[in-house]
Parts: structure tokens; sequence; C-alpha cells
């Protein structure tokens, strides 16, 4: 499997992970589950994470998709608190490059 170099990009701290994926349509929706992960275990800590980015590039070094934080938070910031915060957003703030 190839192996895609993540970096996330927080308050100005980057830090940077490879993980395989089947392939590079899967760099994106992983992205975007990262982002919201990282939010949600931020979300008692006060941290500002609007601002932040994750990037994925291919074993060549080519930008595959970019994701926005500030894309993957819900447009209703009182979602989830009652009981209808399920929404699905498809790829939000997906940027690819050379696909």
């Amino acid at each position: 499997m190839p192996k895609f170099r993540f970096e996330t990009t927080v308050s100005g701290q980057t830090t940077a992970f490879e993980e395989e994926l089947a392939s590079a349509e899967m760099a994106s929706p992983r992205a975007i589950e990262m982002a919201r992960v990282a939010m949600a275990a931020d979300l008692g800590s006060g941290t500002k994470q609007s601002g932040s980015t994750i990037k994925v590039y291919d074993e060549a070094g080519y930008l595959v998709a970019t994701v926005n934080f500030s894309d993957v938070l819900p447009s209703d910031p009182d979602a989830g608190q009652h009981g209808t915060g399920d929404a699905v957003v498809e790829e939000p703030g997906v940027m690819r490059s050379g696909w």
C-alpha cells in the first residue's frame, strides 16, 4: 500500500506522520476524520482550531488533499447538543492538486 504524509498545522505548530492508505482517494476522508477527532479532543480545552489545516502528500511529494478545520466545523454551533448533530458533510474544504 502507498504511504501518505499527513501534516497537521495547529496554532502555527506543524506535526507530521506517515500512514498507509489503499489509494489517494482515501486521503481526504481520512484527513477529515482526523480533523474531527482533533477538534472533539480539544473541545473542553478552549483551543481555537478553526484556522488549523491538514495537508496530505503522496510518496512523490505531491499535495493530494488539504482539509481546513473551519470547513469541518458544524455550521450550527449548537449542533449535536439537541440530538440532531448527525448531519453528513461531504468532503468539506478539500482541495486537490494534480488529480
